[in-house]
């Protein structure tokens, strides 16, 4: 795959409901997707909720993520956040994701369930949607972050070099959580950015609303 910005296409029938301002006439939601890519969206990775997994050859801001799998534990990452921390795993070559924060405190009670899993198309971003706005279908892969505030990269915990953005993903995905709206939401109807270390195998975590 070449160094492109793709927008994540979801099956039409994937989302419960419409989001606030991401009407579904936007056309982000619509873009002409590409063949031969289908990626494994949402579910489980072991103990982890799993986001997205890149299972061939797949270049990503230079980077390439052949093999490479996704996943948080969505409770650890509000507490973490609420209290001015990021959250880290080291991918290791077994397939294993190990966080590298220690000692999260649960203050607060969050939804832990999994996104609805899918598999998802990916269509290249037009040029006059590379630098989009906070509205429509924001989540994406590579390119540049669609960011609320101000920019605000990650640093590896291990050799504290920058980190490359990866991807994005929107508030308002389905999760499997019914008391809670079926739906996840980062912060304040946020956005949650990942970032990955391809040096030490890992990936971070950080959400702005």
């Amino acid at each position: 795959m070449k160094n492109n910005t793709y927008h994540i296409i979801f099956d039409k029938n994937y989302y419960n409901k419409e989001i606030g301002f991401r009407s579904r006439k936007h056309p982000t939601w619509n873009f002409t997707t590409i063949n031969g890519i289908n990626l494994n969206f949402g579910g489980k990775l072991d103990r982890l909720n799993h986001l997205i997994s890149f299972e061939t050859d797949f270049i990503v801001n230079g980077i390439n993520l052949r093999g490479e799998k996704f996943g948080i534990n969505f409770e650890e990452f509000f507490n973490a956040q609420i209290n001015g921390k990021y959250l880290f795993y080291k991918h290791t070559k077994s397939g294993e994701l190990q966080s590298l924060i220690d000692n999260i405190e649960i203050e607060c009670k969050y939804s832990d369930y999994p996104l609805k899993e899918t598999n998802v198309v990916l269509a290249i971003t037009p040029k006059e949607y590379t630098n989009q706005e906070w509205e429509g279908n924001c989540n994406r892969i590579g390119g540049d972050p669609i960011w609320i505030q101000e920019p605000e990269y990650l640093h590896c915990p291990k050799c504290n070099s920058k980190m490359s953005f990866i991807f994005q993903l929107d508030s308002g995905l389905p999760d499997l959580n019914e008391n809670g709206g079926n739906e996840i939401m980062f912060g304040n109807d946020g956005i949650c950015y990942a970032f990955w270390c391809d040096k030490d195998k890992v990936s971070g975590y950080l959400w702005q609303c």
